[in-house]
């Protein structure tokens, strides 16, 4: 295979890679504008229904920890396809739940469906390309990941326009059955049974308390967590913000929910030229003030009714935007303090903040009082917590390579040096 068909090759796998990323972000974006018309139909309260999102991040948490350490055991392909089928199963389940009690329990085992996937693509990146090569890939597949949260909910406003509610769990059954066929015919096994690895569970939980007891890296994890909860609050709270309060129609939901994720990849994208000048610390303080700034202006909106829909919308492209400088800048602090467990660091890094998401997610829910108050609140909250993250536990100043080489150092090299 000559250098040209290689490129195109890996190119392609990138790209197969990028849709499968896609099946998480659908599973949660696209049944977004549906959540009233879900209550609806099936005579449950809002917030209960709420409370679907709330389960699918927990559950997605849950499964990074149980899949991770599976894909090192028995391989990356035979655990994404596993959890391939599960996804396929549990969205055509969706469509004959008949309650919220039923739909919550489902959702959790889409969740973990999901996570198997999920976790799987980035584990296959680092067993493909060396170093350098695997974060180009990282970042073209995340650029494709993008699409998903960009047009599900336009995606999902128009079905429901057409069809019921089920419809769009059926239409992520179809796509998971899509993606189970490409995956089959064009992924193929990263992880030779020679490289293969079986972590002991208590080797397993003291890697975690290790990064878990890490003050700097903490700092830098809750920081973005807290944010991801701000964001998810948004998620849960604003169908019924735009669509009941403010009587945006449910098609036109995707195009609102869209402009976040359009500020989210301009930010990124400046993220991307401004880390070349600016310390990566001080990158992530901006994106985590700015994201509190936000939620103040909003209150203050939502408290003054200044600006009506526009006075609540624009913050929230603001502080979700600014996830562009917060979330790369934040996984990239944490991990440097963990090379050698960079991936326990990671699946660590995505439960805090799936957890985090599930519990704010969910608050939303219970708080539903019919006002705007619960998802700006909740959102106020999670940006101060996001703030004092790095006020009280970060440390004074970004460590450079050779500090956090020797820090990294087993005791007696320490003790040598």
């Amino acid at each position: 295979m000559n250098s040209t068909t290689s490129t195109q090759s890996q190119r392609f796998l990138i790209l197969i890679l990028g849709a499968l990323t896609c099946l998480g972000p659908m599973a949660i974006d696209l049944y977004l504008p549906a959540m009233p018309a879900i209550a609806k139909g099936m005579g449950e309260p809002l917030g209960l229904i709420q409370l679907t999102l709330s389960a699918y991040t927990i559950g997605f948490a849950l499964g990074q920890v149980i899949f991770g350490p599976l894909s090192d055991r028995f391989g990356r392909r035979r655990v994404m396809l596993s959890g391939l089928v599960g996804y396929v199963l549990t969205n055509f389940l969706a469509t004959m739940t008949e309650t919220a009690t039923q739909l919550i329990v489902v959702r959790i085992f889409q969740a973990l469906a999901g996570a198997s996937v999920m976790v799987c693509i980035p584990a296959m990146v680092r067993d493909l390309f060396p170093r350098k090569e695997c974060a180009r890939a990282m970042s073209s597949i995340l650029l494709v990941m993008t699409i998903a949260p960009l047009v599900a909910p336009v995606i999902g406003g128009h079905i429901l326009r057409f069809a019921g509610w089920q419809s769009l769990f059926l239409f992520l059954s179809v796509l998971g059955v899509l993606a189970l066929l490409l995956s089959l015919a064009q992924v193929k096994e990263s992880l030779p049974a020679e490289r293969r690895t079986y972590m002991t569970p208590r080797k397993l939980l003291q890697s975690y308390k290790d990064v878990m007891t890490h003050r700097e890296a903490m700092s830098c994890i809750l920081a973005h967590g807290f944010f991801f909860g701000g964001m998810f609050a948004f998620i849960s709270g604003s169908p019924f913000v735009y669509i009941e309060l403010f009587g945006v129609p449910a098609e036109n939901y995707g195009y609102l929910f869209g402009m976040n994720i359009l500020g989210m990849a301009f930010c990124n994208v400046l993220n991307m030229r401004l880390m070349n000048s600016f310390p990566l610390h001080g990158l992530l303080r901006f994106g985590v003030g700015m994201s509190f700034l936000a939620s103040l202006i909003m209150l203050l909106n939502a408290w003054t009714g200044f600006g009506g829909l526009a006075g609540i919308a624009a913050p929230v492209v603001l502080y979700i935007a600014c996830s562009g400088f917060s979330g790369p800048n934040a996984n990239a602090l944490a991990l440097a303090h963990f090379p050698k467990i960079a991936g326990t660091a990671n699946a660590a890094a995505g439960v805090v903040r799936f957890t985090l998401g599930g519990i704010t997610a969910g608050l939303a829910g219970i708080l539903h009082n019919g006002t705007v108050y619960p998802m700006v609140g909740l959102m106020v909250v999670c940006g101060l917590l996001s703030v004092l993250s790095l006020i009280v536990l970060g440390g004074s100043r970004e460590k450079t390579e050779a500090e956090l080489e020797t820090a990294n150092m087993p005791l007696e090299q320490k003790e040598a040096a």
